[in-house]
């Protein structure tokens, strides 16, 4: 919610996103927060929703069927947030913002959230902030090893946060 309240109070140009809003609790809470329906921003939510054991992620308990439509209906009120159903990073291909000053990767992947930085990160507005939801967390190491090195490769140290997240400003 800072992140969010920090970048419309900078007027930092540019779209939220949300790489893998499961149940959306975290987008709703912002939304609520700074009154996203009345800025001039939309907030693109994307996540697979349901989940099979072929798949690399985790399972969550809510994930089903179900879940996509009970997502869409939590943010009806909100013309400015998208939620997409689709595998990431391949769904930002075909619907992702052209400009981003929010971005949130929270994939429990190594591979999606590189790719997914792969496709979003050059678009990040200059003062644009990144959340890289379980950073610091030991379960989820091999996504830091492989973030530690790609943002590396471009001049960028991530901020770890007390609560395992981790930061970067653009």
């Amino acid at each position: 919610a800072w992140v969010a309240k920090n970048v419309l109070s900078r007027k930092i140009p540019g779209d939220f996103v949300e790489c893998a809003c499961y149940k959306g609790t975290s987008a709703r809470i912002i939304c609520d927060y700074v009154d996203f329906a009345n800025t001039n921003k939309n907030y693109y939510l994307y996540d697979l929703f349901e989940h099979d054991d072929s798949m690399v992620h985790h399972a969550m308990p809510d994930h089903g069927i179900t879940l996509f439509d009970r997502v869409k209906k939590r943010f009806e009120s909100f013309s400015n947030v998208i939620v997409t159903k689709g595998f990431v990073p391949q769904i930002l291909d075909e619907i992702s913002p052209e400009n981003i000053s929010f971005l949130h990767i929270d994939l429990n992947n190594a591979p999606a959230e590189v790719g997914a930085l792969d496709r979003l990160f050059d678009r990040l507005s200059a003062g644009g902030i990144l959340i890289l939801d379980d950073y610091g967390w030991r379960a989820y190491r091999e996504q830091k090893l492989a973030e530690d090195i790609w943002l590396a490769a471009r001049g960028y140290e991530v901020l770890e946060l007390p609560t395992g997240q981790g930061l970067v400003i653009k």
